[in-house]
């Protein structure tokens, strides 16, 4: 059985549902619709239609259908229960392709075991059929949608929605995992830390995004270990000088100014909606069909703390990358895209060593850690549209999980159709999508206290904690010098250095460039 494309939409009374029946012969005796309760089911062979509302339909004189030869689609009307009541989310069609009784989160209990084992999540619940004939996201009772699970320890955590973002992000302290026969054989990475050994085709095609030698083989913190040297390694001083000077003193030759007064439309949104109320984020059909080709999957997530996290590096990426060129793609952004997220580029979703004993916050830690590397990787490495990039972060995640979910989809669509990157699709965007979509994936609530702790932050980081550590030359390095003098023995020496270091030596040489200017003249 095949899952037409469909539309819905209502008024008062009643509930609209457009089905599209391309290239069939239509006959009415073979079509079948029920309604039972919020459970509307269409039937034509070989279609089948099952959709699952928040609200209750009536089943009535009133409900009518008709074929529409022209546009090869039947329209059905079907009465609600409660005259006036408001359907929510009917342009969510991955959502109403939904069914009951999947499991949310997989139940809570021995998940901190598992982690304590080095395990992680020992079994995934499928869809019967993992394919398009049914759907396979529905609510659970039990799910996440208000709160993160319990941190590992003795005492649960209060959920998020309930405790102060401050506290609700901080990182644990998880002894590092003992080898077990419950350890997975091979490195896990991608959703959910749930593929193993699926990078080396698209290594073997050329993939340009991947930061990892020999990705399929290594452990979390070897990946944080290459991520931080290949960052410090790809900072180019000169490259950054440069930029700033050409910002501060002649912006007119490069776009700066124009891509820093672009307005993000989610802030748009944000701003045109009332307070109080949810902010209106529509799909539209394209969008829609890509939501009905995700894979109806449900998910055992021990800590969607994770999770979240990849949520901002992936909006970080895509907002970086769409101000950049105010609003519109192009050919290189899903190469930029990639690159910026550490856990496409770098598999690396834990993003600190398990032996950390310094950072409290891994909100700070993925400010700074996307500030590197957007200041070593991208085309336009400026500090002010970093900072700009993260009120475009902000906004949408305060235009909730609609919100969310529209952008990601956009960012997905880079890597959908692309005959090296689509892996990521399948390691990652594709069950991403499918999570935020679910009743018992992303919520709206960890979405607002996340977007709060997240400007907290980064109101917090400044240019001295954007640290590289470089290689300067003995008595070049005031000048921030990177190339030995030919055929001279110098002194290597690894140094750190921080953004208001380079701003100051490149203030210092531009200011000597310039009285050498004078004097000459």
């Amino acid at each position: 059985m095949l899952t037409p494309r469909f539309s819905v939409d209502q008024d008062d009374e009643f509930i609209f549902i457009t089905i599209n029946l391309s290239a069939i012969r239509f006959s009415a005796k073979n079509v079948e619709m029920a309604v039972d309760g919020s459970l509307f089911i269409f039937s034509l062979p070989p279609y089948y239609l099952r959709l699952r509302f928040s609200h209750e339909l009536s089943e009535d004189e009133r409900a009518t259908s008709k074929f529409v030869p022209n546009e090869e689609c039947i329209k059905i009307r079907v009465p609600k229960m409660n005259r006036g009541e408001k359907f929510d989310d009917l342009d969510l069609v991955g959502k109403l392709l939904a069914r009951v009784g999947e499991v949310g989160d997989g139940g809570r209990d021995g998940a901190d075991a598992r982690r304590r084992n080095g395990g992680g999540s020992l079994i995934e619940e499928v869809s019967a059929t993992d394919e398009k004939t049914e759907g396979g996201n529905l609510s659970s009772a039990d799910g996440i949608a208000d709160g993160l699970p319990a941190r590992s320890g003795s005492q649960p955590e209060t959920p998020l929605h309930e405790s102060p973002s401050s506290e609700s992000w901080e990182i644990d302290q998880i002894p590092p995992p003992v080898p077990s026969s419950l350890s997975p054989l091979a490195p896990t990475y991608g959703f959910n830390n749930q593929y193993s050994n699926m990078l080396l085709p698209s290594l073997d095609n050329n993939n340009d995004i991947n930061e990892l030698t020999n990705p399929d083989d290594l452990r979390p913190d070897d990946r944080i270990v290459q991520r931080l040297i290949k960052e410090n390694l790809k900072f180019d001083l000169e490259y950054y000088a440069n930029e700033y000077l050409t910002a501060k003193y002649t912006p007119e030759d490069n776009r700066i100014r124009e891509i820093l007064n672009w307005v993000s439309p989610f802030k748009e949104l944000f701003d045109g909606s009332r307070k109080g109320e949810k902010v209106d984020i529509q799909f539209n059909h394209v969008e829609q069909d890509h939501m009905t080709d995700l894979p109806r999957r449900s998910y055992i997530i021990d800590d969607s703390r994770p999770i979240y996290y990849t949520i901002i590096c992936l909006l970080y990426a895509y907002s970086y990358e769409i101000r950049s060129n105010e609003g519109e793609g192009n050919v290189e952004s899903g190469w930029t895209i990639g690159k910026l997220t550490p856990q496409i580029s770098c598999l690396d979703s834990q993003l600190i060593q398990s032996n950390n004993e310094t950072e409290k916050s891994m909100i700070r830690v993925i400010v700074i850690t996307m500030e590197r590397r957007s200041l070593a990787y991208p085309l336009i490495r400026n500090y002010d549209l970093v900072k700009k990039t993260w009120e475009d972060v902000y906004y949408v995640l305060r235009c909730g999980k609609r919100g969310v979910l529209k952008a990601i989809l956009a960012a997905r669509e880079y890597f959908r159709f692309h005959d090296v990157y689509y892996i990521y699709c399948k390691i990652l965007l594709d069950d991403l999508c499918n999570w935020i979509l679910r009743d018992d994936g992303c919520g709206d609530k960890v979405l607002r206290n996340l977007a709060h702790a997240l400007r907290k932050e980064v109101e917090e980081v400044g240019k001295k904690d954007i640290v590289f550590e470089m290689i300067l030359y003995g008595d070049d390095r005031a000048q921030g010098g990177r190339d030995a003098v030919a055929g001279e023995d110098v002194e290597e020496e690894m140094e750190f250095i921080n953004l208001e270091d380079v701003e100051e030596m490149a203030e210092e040489s531009y200011l000597m460039a310039q009285g050498r200017e004078q004097q000459e003249n």
